[in-house]
């Protein structure tokens, strides 16, 4: 049992020392807002299997809709039934290039904020390809949640999770207890965004950043892929759970090794 321990250490050592090293030698990383309303629209982490960057979905707007096309009639040609949801192309998102310490802007523009009297979200986020470490030595310091062009709420030292082994700053999170001051501002009605410091990576590593990554882990990989996307099959959504009759989509970051600076 010792032997054992003094394994899993060693391996945890190593595992964190390569994502340290990882930190260090890379030139740039890239951020994505994510977000997920309370009636399943939904934006999640660039590394989630079904709706991530490496799907056709990520760069649209996605409304879960109950699986059924009539529940927002007047959108019933946007209706996609591999997803047995509602898919949005005129949706824009403005990622963003992370080149060093530094304050960053992450936007979606244009999403249907407004279906079915929605006022509120689940989950406010923004996930990255910065490796995670825990107790390492990225944090961010402060996030502004922008709403239609006015902030709206700053919030100080925001949680940092692991996501799919990389760094997500959670602003709001419904099923995160440890989140002591989530998201309680304006909702939007064209446009919400995301003023994020980090510190912890170092001076930026050139003057102008590369074009965001282009690889991303394949749909389906479940070492890649987030954690908390699990499937339900009465969903036919495989990033939605239904836990305790609430659906909960990848980026809830339920059971996920948390940090707080």
């Amino acid at each position: 049992m010792k032997l054992r321990k003094v394994l899993a250490a060693a391996a945890a050592t190593a595992i964190a020392a390569t994502a340290m090293s990882a930190i260090a030698s890379a030139e740039s990383y890239n951020g994505y807002i994510g977000f997920q309303t309370i009636t399943w629209g939904f934006r999640n982490a660039w590394t989630e299997a079904s709706y991530g960057k490496a799907t056709p979905y990520f760069d649209k707007g996605i409304v879960w809709g109950g699986n059924d096309e009539e529940t927002y009639p007047e959108y019933a040609d946007k209706f996609d039934y591999d997803i047995s949801g509602y898919v949005f192309d005129d949706v824009q998102y403005t990622d963003t290039v992370i080149t060093g310490d530094g304050t960053y802007t992450v936007e979606a523009k244009g999403y249907k904020w407004g279906l079915e009297g929605d006022t509120d979200f689940n989950l406010v986020f923004v996930s990255t390809d910065i490796p995670f470490v825990e107790d390492g030595p990225v944090k961010c310091t402060k996030a502004t949640v922008i709403v239609d062009g006015t902030a709206a709420q700053t919030i100080e030292n925001p949680m940092i999770v692991n996501e799919g082994c990389y760094v997500c700053i959670s602003l709001k999170n419904i099923w995160n207890p440890d989140i002591t001051d989530p998201y309680a501002g304006a909702y939007p009605t064209d446009s919400l965004a995301i003023e994020f410091t980090i510190e912890g990576l170092g001076a930026a590593a050139a003057e102008e950043a590369p074009a965001p990554a282009e690889e991303a882990p394949a749909a389906g990989n479940v070492d890649a892929a987030t954690d908390s996307s699990k499937g339900s099959p009465d969903t036919g959504i495989e990033s939605v759970a239904v836990i305790g009759g609430l659906a909960l989509l990848a980026g809830a970051g339920i059971a996920l090794t948390r940090k707080r600076k």
